[in-house]
């Protein structure tokens, strides 16, 4: 179980913890009140260029006051210090996930596995086991599939009829950009061979018949909720304490959550108001491309409310460019291998996304476009040029955000850092 959040929850930089590094390299004196905590008899990487080891840890209400020696950091200690021995144990500073779906992630923890099946039957198989010991579950749901598992033969969905025994299933990729539905999901959607393709989306189908196949990818895979039971909000409460826990097992101590809803912001809250929120969680909003005077009313609630806490802040949006490279829906400069005519289309048009940057980067909001192509990259890199150029820069710096960034036109490599951009990666992705 918790090697399934591991995978949803990327360890990409190292930041912030109580016991081990909100703000490693701060050497204060004890005149502004005692020492709260200390971890001595440690063996502490401070996370210098040195690379030199510590003994002990001094920590003071939320900070870091010293990393030294133990002679050196007993000395701080007084009455009212908890003093913990690590018992020659590792101290380090806690890892911090800069790019997560945290609660979607800790809803996976109660769904079927599917990280790492290797081909149809162990899918099968899994599939089959977590159904015998889930009868009360109307839908079977997993998670965790990529289309490398299975070479070049996707599960049918008469494969995944075999296994799931007439229950409607539904099997979401590990980036939840693609599903695999069995028939029984298939006809309770309402999805037959006359369905339409939505916006942004493909429904699959057969060649020669027509007929779904049950793979749908990126803006189709909402259609699994005109039939599917959506999560209640308790169940996402659920998750969320769940994903907390396991990320602490596994030393991540703060996350960037990347897309979430006002709602999911309010979950955050209210258990940071319970005490139940014990890392830092810097939230982005998921926008609509269309920028509306509704919209930015929406997003200056959110930032007067979410600014200022060390626990929960917001201060990012995030916008979808392209798909995904595995399910060939992101967009490429020159066409996919088998398909000769076709790279890929973005999702919105230039002027769209050149006119939601502006007015984002205008209002204060750091941007996070989601771009797995190399044109989607370039067409993030383009808007985020044309705002940064045009940036009052005495009022206001900051930094933007291009997420996934898989492949890169060598000649976009330099505008990265020419900008400023900060190229955020899912080693996942890699897989």
């Amino acid at each position: 179980m918790a090697a399934r959040l591991t995978t949803y929850v990327v360890v990409a930089i190292v930041a912030a913890t109580l016991i081990a590094g909100l703000i490693v390299g701060a050497q204060r004196d004890d005149s502004s009140g005692p020492v709260d905590l200390i971890i001595h008899n440690a063996r502490v990487y401070p996370a210098e260029r040195t690379g030199a080891m510590a003994e002990a840890v001094a920590v003071r209400g939320n900070q870091i006051l010293r990393v030294g020696s133990e002679r050196e950091i007993m000395r701080l200690r007084r009455p009212q210090t908890t003093v913990v021995d690590a018992k020659g144990a590792a101290v380090l500073p806690g890892f911090n996930d800069a790019h997560v779906h945290f609660i979607e992630g800790g809803l996976a923890l109660d769904q079927v596995n599917l990280l790492g099946a290797e081909g149809v039957e162990e899918l099968q198989d899994r599939v089959t086991a977590w159904a015998g010991t889930h009868v009360e579950r109307g839908w079977i749901v997993g998670r965790g599939w990529t289309y490398g598992q299975f070479g070049d033969s996707l599960p049918t969905r008469q494969q995944l009829d075999a296994a799931t025994d007439d229950r409607p299933a539904v099997m979401f990729s590990a980036d939840g950009r693609s599903a695999r539905l069995n028939t029984k999901a298939l006809e309770a959607a309402k999805i037959a061979r006359r369905t339409p393709n939505p916006k942004n989306g493909a429904i699959v189908r057969e060649a020669r018949t027509g007929l779904p196949t049950g793979l749908l990818k990126e803006g189709a895979v909402a259609l699994i909720w005109k039939a599917a039971p959506a999560p209640t909000r308790e169940d996402r409460a659920r998750a969320l304490r769940a994903a907390i826990a396991v990320a602490h097992e596994h030393g991540v101590t703060s996350v960037q959550d990347a897309g979430g809803s006002a709602d999911d912001l309010a979950l955050f809250d209210e258990a940071r108001r319970a005490n139940e929120l014990t890392m830092r969680v810097y939230e982005a909003v998921a926008a609509p491309a269309k920028v509306s005077p509704a919209l930015l009313e929406r997003l200056e609630a959110i930032s007067r409310e979410y600014s200022d806490d060390p626990l929960l802040k917001s201060g990012a949006v995030t916008i979808d460019v392209d798909g995904d490279v595995e399910s060939q829906t992101a967009a490429m400069i020159d066409p996919y291998a088998n398909r000769a005519s076709d790279g890929g289309v973005p999702r919105l048009q230039a002027v769209e996304l050149n006119r939601f940057v502006q007015a984002m980067d205008a209002h204060g909001w750091q941007v996070m476009a989601n771009a797995t192509g190399d044109a989607a990259v370039r067409m993030a890199l383009d808007a985020l040029e044309q705002a940064v150029r045009t940036r009052d820069r005495a009022a206001r710096e900051g930094r933007h955000r291009i997420e996934r960034a898989e492949l890169v036109a060598p000649d976009d490599l330099a505008r990265f850092g020419a900008l400023g951009v900060i190229a955020s990666l899912q080693p996942a992705r890699a897989l």
